[in-house]
């Protein structure tokens, strides 16, 4: 029952109704914390869907302030020398949601140093064409473009 309602909620947010799926994603995060607990990976991949939607209903300073808030809860529930805490899907999903909400605060050069460290980790983890490295290099770039700056790469 609270997959289905996880999924409800995506396809909610997805077409537009991110009203409707940030009040789905409330309940369902207090429903899977009181069953399996705030550190659980499935209640902060409620919260961070939570945090998505604020961001869809352009309530960015909230949007920020969950995905600090499940990034540290993610690190605490790996713990600091995990080798996941830095490069799991999840935590670098989250990492990116929170520069993407710096940046729609106008908070670039914030946003810079996330970009820049997710690059490095996507190179790192996947080789310079997998799909998600090359989306890293643009989000950055984007950043840098935010910031006036030119991004030039040696062919």
């Amino acid at each position: 029952a609270l997959a289905a309602r996880y999924e409800t909620g995506i396809a909610l947010g997805r077409t537009g109704r991110a009203a409707e799926a940030l009040d789905l994603f409330r309940s369902l995060v207090r429903d899977r914390t009181r069953a399996y607990g705030a550190a659980d990976p499935e209640t902060l991949r409620a919260r961070h869907v939570l945090g998505v939607n604020l961001g869809r209903l352009d309530r960015w300073e909230e949007a920020v302030a969950e995905a600090r808030e499940v990034g540290a809860a993610r690190a605490r529930a790996l713990g600091a020398e995990h080798p996941d805490t830095l490069v799991s899907p999840d935590t670098l999903v989250s990492r990116r949601e929170l520069a993407v909400g710096l940046g729609r605060l106008g908070r670039w050069d914030q946003a810079l140093p996330i970009y820049r460290e997710l690059s490095g980790i996507r190179e790192r983890s996947l080789g310079d064409e997998h799909p998600d490295t090359v989306l890293a290099h643009a989000d950055e770039a984007h950043c840098l473009e935010r910031l006036g700056q030119v991004c030039y790469q040696e062919p």
